[in-house]
């Protein structure tokens, strides 16, 4: 009984000591990345419905991860945690948009696009929009590909003559080998 009892409190100890190495090692490889004044235009006559804007984006790890960066460096995953859409003119609210959906899209064929984040309804008479990240999406594929594309798609309430301009500003948690 005395054997079996050590045996247990030997796994149990070992265990908790695994599980303790695994989140602090993997704590320290987190970082905060934030993408500042990301710049869409949409381009009227615009129409009532889905109106989508992009950004390419340039990844570079060794800029992503600065001091921590090495070669080979791989991202094991790459949450968005915030996404702010502000209108570039200041007399501009968003009454006339019904909802913003904010996704990555890829060259490659192999990446699929993917829906980061949302805000349906929007808000009368704001002038930001804190869209609502997406529990499930994780942008790591993206950040393995030379370039990829913030989609930004406006849902209009009714047809505009005039371009739309919008800065976005994005903060992703990664976790990195």
């Amino acid at each position: 009984m005395n054997k079996t009892l050590s045996k247990l409190f030997l796994t149990t100890f070992v265990l908790i000591s695994g599980f303790t190495f695994i989140g602090c090692n993997s704590e320290k490889n987190n970082k905060t990345i934030v993408l500042k004044n990301i710049q869409f235009e949409l381009e009227g006559p615009l129409y009532s419905g889905s109106n989508p804007a992009q950004f390419k984006y340039e990844v570079d790890l060794k800029s992503i991860l600065g001091n921590d960066f090495k070669e080979g460096a791989t991202i094991n995953s790459a949450i968005l945690k915030n996404a702010k859409i502000e209108s570039e003119d200041s007399n501009t609210n968003f009454n006339k948009i019904n909802s913003f959906v904010l996704s990555l899209a890829s060259d490659n064929k192999d990446v699929k696009m993917q829906e980061l984040a949302l805000l349906n309804p929007i808000l009368a008479n704001s002038k930001v929009a804190d869209l609502k990240p997406s529990a499930e999406a994780n942008a790591k594929d993206f950040l393995k590909e030379k370039h990829f594309y913030i989609v930004l798609d406006a849902d209009l309430k009714e047809d505009i003559e005039a371009n739309l301009k919008f800065t976005a500003n994005l903060i992703f948690t990664i976790n990195y080998n």
